[in-house]
């Protein structure tokens, strides 16, 4: 299967290390936002600019996996939808490590690192990022666009929605819902429903600011 990898930063080189091992998959370049574009080649791959790849690599015969803009999420989920529009298809990148029950329902674009644990009946959308050691309980619902830190715990029955951020090594209780476009401040205690557009952090975690406007900047 050839693959195109969207993104030249660090999360593109992390997941290229371990695609480039799995023989399903044949990386043929690396693509990136033409405001990105500064370097031909990157981990000894050719580099072409998003404007132009299906002059280069026909959506028929080519898989595209973003891992692009991390520090706005929503910059990225609007770079996955304008490379969508190109009628590319996408892949599902999920560590050989990872333990996923076989009753998930996934969407697309989505990387799940070696070390993390999906518990039963759990739903994932479009575009979404769990690092490494994460544990999810059953019955979740993840939405789109949503970033896991390494190291977090979500207990059973919980809602992570669009665009939200948790960092790194922070847990969120059972039942309790993560409301769309919210920042989690490393190593939070989430105990309440968050509310959209919002910061916070702490022990537990109070809200600490708002960013309706320009969304999470990282």
């Amino acid at each position: 299967m050839n693959l195109l990898i969207h993104g030249t930063g660090k999360q593109a080189q992390l997941v290229y290390g371990e695609i480039s091992r799995d023989k399903k998959y044949r990386v043929v370049g690396f693509t990136c936002d033409d405001e990105f574009f500064k370097d031909a080649a990157f981990m000894g791959k050719k580099v072409f600019k998003i404007s132009g790849i299906e002059n280069f690599f026909n959506p028929k015969n080519t898989f595209v996996l973003s891992l692009g803009l991390f520090s706005s999420p929503r910059k990225r989920y609007i770079s996955y939808l304008n490379i969508k529009k190109k009628g590319y298809k996408f892949i599902n990148f999920i560590s050989k490590n990872a333990i996923i029950q076989k009753d998930l329902k996934i969407g697309e674009n989505n990387v799940i690192y070696g070390g993390v644990y999906l518990d039963f009946y759990g739903t994932i959308g479009n575009n979404n990022v769990i690092r490494p050691n994460t544990y999810i309980g059953h019955n979740f619902e993840i939405g789109n666009g949503v970033y896991i830190s390494p190291g977090c715990n979500i207990a059973g029955y919980c809602k992570i929605k669009n665009l939200s951020f948790i960092g790194i090594g922070s847990t969120v209780i059972e039942k309790k819902t993560v409301s769309e476009e919210t920042l989690i401040g490393a190593a939070s205690l989430v105990i309440k429903d968050t509310e959209p557009f919002s910061k916070y952090a702490g022990t537990p975690a109070k809200k600490i600011g708002e960013h309706k406007e320009t969304g999470i900047i990282l």
